[in-house]
């Protein structure tokens, strides 16, 4: 059987989470209550995003300064060379920015399918879009589960990595997962059956055993 892992990007193959960052570095004050109510789920990705954006002041060199200080999980690469070897498929799924995505490719020399939501800059504004948003549910700007889906369809063996809010519809339907903070508690609290992980270098040890 084909194996996929579908990873999650912000807080999880990054140490820290990217948008979170952008917007502490660079949104003027309001911005906790948009994300107060998106934690709530009573506001969508693509409503809160819009309206973070309205209140940063950025642009596009600021912006790669910024990502090019951040730091991947210290195990990423050798997770993506063992995958390599044993023939795994490797997917970012990330409710977050290519933008973000692409500048830490770029700065650590690796290249991974993704999926996210898309940034970009525009004559001095930033602009944003959700084209991977699903047509039945608006929690998300994009819709991790419709990715698995897809992967399932196809008959793969799915494995998901994640580590927040964005991960919690997916791994219901995912064959097996690997979680932490807010996605481990999570899975703790409604029985669903997960493998705590701090770095992936665990990962990979559970992998070879």
């Amino acid at each position: 059987m084909k194996k996929v892992f579908l990873v999650d990007f912000d807080g999880t193959v990054t140490k820290v989470d990217t948008v979170d960052l952008m917007v502490n570095k660079f949104a003027k004050d309001g911005w906790q209550y948009y994300e107060e109510l998106w934690e709530k789920g009573e506001m969508s990705t693509e409503e809160c995003a819009v309206e973070t954006l309205k209140l940063m002041e950025m642009n596009e060199k600021k912006l790669l300064d910024l990502l090019y200080t951040i730091e991947i999980d210290d195990y990423f690469l050798e997770f993506l060379n063992f995958c390599k070897v044993k023939n795994y498929e490797v997917v970012i799924v990330s409710d977050g920015y290519d933008f973000n995505i692409k500048a830490i490719m770029d700065k650590y020399g690796f290249n991974v399918e993704f999926y996210s939501n898309k940034l970009w800059f525009d004559k001095g504004e930033i602009k944003v879009d959700f084209p991977y948003k699903s047509k039945d549910c608006n929690k998300c700007g994009m819709c991790k589960l419709e990715v698995l889906n897809r992967y399932k369809n196809e008959e793969y063996y799915v494995v998901y990595i994640g580590d927040g809010y964005s991960d919690i519809c997916v791994v219901k339907y995912a064959d097996e997962v690997f979680a932490k903070g807010v996605l481990e508690k999570y899975c703790k609290e409604n029985d669903i059956p997960y493998i705590s992980f701090r770095n992936f270098g665990d990962i990979i040890e559970k992998l070879k055993r």
